[in-house]
């Protein structure tokens, strides 16, 4: 018997496919990020974490600004998109002529409420990415300009007023400030819950009986 197999505090090794400690190595730094900032973690924390060594995260990601190139690409831009909310199955998602715009917002607000470490970590890098210097600066900066340009690739189900979705700009952004604004109180007291709050944003936004049919 080894030492090693002598020694139940040795951790053991386990091999993983590229795909499979990518995606540990972004649930960490996800976790290490929403909780010290961007600024405040360091490669050999999140190495610690995952349980390699700094030169094996390196190989991954390249350096401490492709991490969060990792992290911002694959958890803004993947997940809570319309194409999801398709995938739901639900009827007002996959109706034949195309998906409610304040249905795949409400799927995006308990999307978000279901993940909030995702929330913290969108939250404390908006914040930091505020600095010039800051290496996510130009990602939120021209973000609404993405967000309409990614938009504007489905097929929305509009009632005859609102008039064509290249007109909705407007309201698209008014829709994504007030999630961000809720999403910021989210985490103060006392305690609110997003859908229920969220409700009440729609009624505002997508008001009767304009919207009535088109939810």
């Amino acid at each position: 018997m080894t030492a090693q197999q002598q020694d139940p505090q040795v951790r053991r090794r386990v091999r993983l496919s590229p795909e499979q400690r990518q995606a540990q190595i972004l649930e960490v730094a996800t976790r290490l990020i929403a909780r010290h900032g961007f600024n405040g973690v360091a490669l050999a924390d999140v190495a610690a974490e995952v349980g390699i060594t700094q030169a094996g995260l390196l190989h991954h990601v390249g350096s401490k600004e492709g991490l969060l190139e990792l992290v911002v690409s694959q958890l803004y831009d993947r997940r809570g998109t319309p194409d999801d909310y398709v995938a739901t199955g639900d009827p007002a998602a996959t109706h034949p002529d195309g998906i409610s715009l304040p249905g795949y917002f409400r799927f995006l607000v308990d999307f978000n409420a279901a993940r909030p470490e995702l929330l913290r970590l969108y939250t404390v890098l908006g914040v930091e990415a505020s600095s010039p210097d800051h290496p996510a600066h130009d990602y939120f900066l021209d973000r609404p300009d993405q967000v309409w340009g990614f938009y504007r690739g489905f097929s929305w189900r509009l009632p005859p007023e609102a008039g064509s979705f290249d007109g909705l700009r407007d309201l698209v952004e008014m829709t994504i400030e007030a999630m961000d604004g809720l999403q910021i109180r989210s985490f103060r007291r006392p305690a609110v819950d997003l859908a229920t709050e969220w409700a009440k944003f729609e009624r505002v936004l997508y008001p009767s009986p304009v919207w009535d049919g088109y939810r």
